[in-house]
C-alpha cells in the first residue's frame, strides 16, 4: 500500500474514531522507514510511560504541570501519539492532568506497542 494510501487509512480513522494510539504512518516518515528504528524508537517511548504518569501525578504549580505536559506531547508527537499529544496539550492549556485519561492513554499505547508493534 503507497504511504499516501496509508496516510488517508490513518485520517479516516481518526475522523471515524477507531485510529490506533499510535500512527504507525507517521513514525515511519520519522525513521525514514527504517524498520529496526521504529522498534528501538517505541521500546523507549514505552519505557517511559511510568516516568511521565508519575511526573504528571507529582506535578503542583502551574509551571510544573505545563512543563510536564509539554514534555509528554512533544515526545507523543514525535512517535505518532496523536490523541496522547492532544491530552497534554489540553493539560498544557488547563494547567492540570486528568489523571485517569493519561493513565488509560498510556495503558493503551503500551498495550497496543507490546502486542502489536513488537509482540514477544
Amino acid at each position: 500500500m503507497a504511504m499516501a494510501l496509508k496516510a488517508d487509512v490513518v485520517q479516516a480513522c481518526r475522523e471515524a474514531g477507531t485510529a490506533k494510539p499510535i500512527d504507525l504512518v507517521h513514525l515511519s516518515r520519522q525513521t525514514m522507514g527504517d524498520r529496526n528504528l521504529e522498534i528501538e524508537v517505541l521500546k523507549l517511548f514505552s519505557a517511559q510511560l511510568s516516568q511521565y504518569l508519575e511526573m504528571a501525578k507529582s506535578a503542583e504549580s502551574s509551571e510544573e504541570i505545563y512543563r510536564v505536559a509539554h514534555t509528554i506531547k512533544g515526545a507523543a508527537r514525535g512517535v505518532g501519539a496523536t490523541e496522547l499529544s492532544e491530552i497534554a496539550l489540553a493539560a498544557e492549556r488547563s494547567e492540570r492532568f486528568d489523571i485517569n485519561q493519561l493513565s488509560d492513554e498510556f495503558d493503551r499505547i503500551y498495550t497496543y506497542i507490546h502486542e502489536i508493534c513488537i509482540p514477544g
